[in-house]
């Protein structure tokens, strides 16, 4: 009766130790995949002159550096460890501020803004479709386009491509105005 009761024990105590392995393992996996739920805006507002080409068909534009450190960003807003789980853009929109030939922004009847990064493809992220505004591009944003592997990159650019119903050459000032959402984790 003593060894039944020894080896129903030891063998009760082998059960509650691989488990409590197995257990542990889990947590670590749990812990790896955790997300603080707190997404944060970061504002991307850059102001530049660029050679501003309108045609039938898409032109695209020069592109522009983002000038976005990310990394540096959210070690500015949280402690620890934390890196980019995920990130889109949540608004962009251009302005114009000035033009050498006296073209606006109503020559643009189509546009789609493109994001670029070293190792990376090229993607659509936001578009315009129609526009009628004179001074402004109000791109709607494509918020199933996961930007994080873009936006690890310091040398993240964007470009545009514009299409009007004619073909328009100018120097263009012009304001962009930007928002992406940033998740971070562990």
């Amino acid at each position: 009766m003593k060894k039944l009761i020894t080896n129903i024990f030891m063998t009760s105590a082998l059960i509650v130790g691989i488990s409590t392995i197995n257990s542990c393992s889990k947590v670590d996996d749990i812990i790896d995949n955790i997300t603080i739920p707190v997404p944060f805006d970061i504002p991307v507002n850059i102001e530049t002159e660029i050679p501003f080409a309108v045609a039938t068909e898409y032109v695209k534009s020069p592109s522009i550096p983002l000038g976005l450190d990310l990394d540096k960003e959210i070690k500015e807003r949280f402690e620890g460890n934390l890196t980019v789980k995920s990130a889109k853009l949540t608004s962009f929109s251009i302005s114009q501020v000035s033009s050498v030939g006296g073209i606006n922004l109503k020559a643009v009847s189509d546009a789609e803004l493109w994001i670029s990064a070293p190792g990376q493809e090229d993607k659509v992220i936001a578009t315009v479709t129609n526009n009628t505004s004179e001074t402004a591009l109000s791109f709607t944003p494509d918020t199933t386009v996961e930007l994080m592997n873009y936006l690890k990159s310091t040398q993240a650019a964007i470009y545009i491509k514009v299409k009007g119903p004619e073909n328009k050459v100018d120097q263009m000032k012009i304001r962009i105005n930007s928002s992406f959402k940033i998740q971070v984790g562990l």
